[in-house]
């Protein structure tokens, strides 16, 4: 995301030389720089047959204040795989976190990462679904991903003027938060969701947070009895909007109380450590 955010910036400052001033061009170099040796870092040995999951610092509330570092994390618990978390801000090859190294392939993307361990490791935590069960688990894994996460992203960035999770807890300089603002809100635009009013972002959200609840009814899991990958995806988002979106405060609570009962029962079953694991809004650092 920082890369694609390094290319909208260096446009911008391209397209809009005026606007630029010393601020946009110190922080373009400072963003070059910082990537470039991101990427550019030796690897490390790392131990065989190991995941090495590269994500940012741990979260205030939660593991990570972005849902697709979460929902890889919980995978990995979920499918009892050993890993190790690298919190060094290192990129993977398409300028993405996060990412894992295992045995010394690097995979970027969450579901790629998923995708790959079931295939290299013989995991499927969908065993117990029917080719029908599984297609819906897709199909909400995509809404999940693709849509409702971007209602996060634009309420995040772009609407919640107090930014306090950007503004504490992600990015602590105002000047970076400036420009990156403006490249969220490009890209929220570009992608469709920023073309919208509040009012109407907020219907699309609670739409998708409808229909998550009706098909869980009374599961303990999404798909059924029992946890599969699509419950990584849903855990990893619905964290969000429950621990670091203080603009949906109590939202899932109040409207989507089996929501909130299902991220407490993943909580439960899949981070027993989360108080080591989280920051206690910056109070004091993770030890997991």
């Amino acid at each position: 995301m920082i890369l694609a955010m390094l290319e909208t910036l260096r446009g911008y400052v391209t397209e809009h030389p005026y606007l630029a001033g010393v601020g946009a061009v110190t922080v373009l170099v400072v963003l070059h720089k910082v990537v470039k040796a991101r990427r550019n870092r030796e690897s490390k040995n790392y131990p065989p047959n190991t995941v090495i999951l590269f994500q940012w610092q741990r979260g205030p509330y939660a593991p990570s204040v972005s849902p697709f570092p979460l929902k890889l994390e919980t995978y990995l618990r979920m499918s009892k795989i050993p890993y190790q978390n690298d919190y060094s801000g290192k990129f993977s090859k398409k300028g993405k976190t996060p990412f894992i190294i295992y045995n010394g392939e690097n995979i970027p993307d969450s579901q790629f990462c998923i995708e790959y361990l079931n295939k290299k490791l013989n995991i499927d935590n969908n065993k117990y679904l029917n080719q029908t069960d599984r297609a819906v688990a897709t199909a909400f894994q995509a809404m999940i991903d693709e849509h409702l996460y971007w209602t996060m992203v634009v309420f995040r960035w772009v609407y919640n003027k107090e930014q306090e999770i950007i503004k504490n807890y992600v990015i602590r300089s105002p000047l970076l938060r400036i420009y990156l603002n403006r490249l969220v809100y490009k890209q929220t635009y570009d992608q469709g969701i920023g073309r919208h009013s509040p009012e109407e972002v907020k219907h699309i959200m609670l739409t998708d947070l409808q229909a998550l609840s009706d098909y869980l009814g009374d599961k303990p899991f999404l798909m059924g009895d029992n946890p599969c990958d699509v419950d990584c995806s849903a855990f990893g988002l619905l964290a969000q909007i429950l621990w670091h979106a203080p603009e949906h405060n109590n939202l899932i609570p109040n409207s989507f109380p089996s929501l909130h009962r299902y991220c407490l029962r993943m909580k439960e079953k899949f981070w027993p450590d989360w108080d080591d694991c989280i920051t206690h809004g910056g109070t004091r650092k993770s030890i997991a």
